[in-house]
């Protein structure tokens, strides 16, 4: 996240047992409406560092905590287990 009206892109990651794990980014499937939306609602969740187990290294990245949950549409997963050709559907608050 890093655009001052809204969001260039989201790094995703996912729960697997206890640990966050990277999946990947998405930077599209959002107007500037929508962009500006999601800024709006990560803005109240901003965090000092990286949640993620394993760090990885984007030295612009805006960091949140993870209470929220994207819906994301991909056409595939490498072996890496990353996520490729990701378009973003919708951002929801987590249930505790």
């Amino acid at each position: 996240m890093n655009s001052p009206t809204g969001v260039a892109a989201l790094y995703l990651g996912k729960k697997e047992g206890k640990e966050l794990v990277y999946m990947d980014k998405v930077g599209t499937g959002w107007t500037r409406t929508v962009s500006s939306q999601i800024r709006k609602q990560l803005d109240t969740v901003v965090s000092p560092k990286s949640k993620l187990t394993k760090q990885v290294k984007k030295p612009r990245a805006t960091w949140v905590d993870p209470v929220f949950m994207a819906d994301i549409e991909y056409r595939d997963i490498t072996s890496e287990g990353l996520r490729r050709q990701s378009s973003f559907k919708g951002l929801s608050k987590k249930e505790r």
